[in-house]
């Protein structure tokens, strides 16, 4: 069984917040810890994010490993420690695929910025 996976959103991203709720739901095994980028205890529990764009898009620290990854490169981690999705890991680990969806990811992230006419870092 892998090591709990640390994932740090944005509260102030109703998307991301939607998302963070329904990881949640189904973490039945509870191998997802998920904080908003505001908890006092982030820094704490995972110093390893301290400087980096937390708040400009979705971080992850494997609790195992102690590696950080950001955007769509946590899906494959995400997708190995929920049950009913261990199959899509594989699908992920394809080459070029988590290059194309970073892309589209970071898109996404910078489109919900203008949308609401806030600073990602603000």
């Amino acid at each position: 069984m892998p090591a709990p996976l640390l994932l740090a959103y944005d509260p102030a991203c109703t998307l991301c917040c939607r998302m963070a709720l329904w990881l949640a739901r189904q973490d039945r095994r509870g191998l997802l810890l998920i904080l908003s980028v505001r908890d006092p205890e982030l820094l704490i529990l995972a110093p390893e994010l301290g400087g980096k764009p937390v708040e400009k898009e979705i971080h992850g620290l494997d609790l195992g490993t102690r590696n950080v990854r950001a955007g769509a490169e946590l899906l494959r981690p995400i997708a190995r420690r929920l049950p009913g999705w261990r199959w899509l890991s594989p699908i992920l680990a394809l080459p070029g695929l988590s290059g194309l969806m970073n892309r589209i990811y970071l898109r996404w992230a910078a489109w919900r910025f203008r949308r609401t006419g806030r600073q990602p870092f603000a």
